[in-house]
């Protein structure tokens, strides 16, 4: 079940974020959140998923 408010957080975090790392955790957090299918478990994604994020 996803969660707006965690989603929005995260979205924010990915916005702001200046390091590519957090950017792409905020990201798996929000997929992840939104059950996405296909994350992997080491919280890296794809140029798919990062658009899609």
């Amino acid at each position: 079940m996803s969660d707006p408010n965690y989603i929005k957080k995260q979205a924010i975090r990915m916005q702001s974020a200046q390091h590519p790392r957090a950017k792409e955790d905020a990201g798996w957090r929000i997929l992840s959140n939104a059950d996405e299918p296909g994350l992997s478990d080491d919280g890296t994604l794809t140029p798919e998923q990062m658009q899609k994020a």
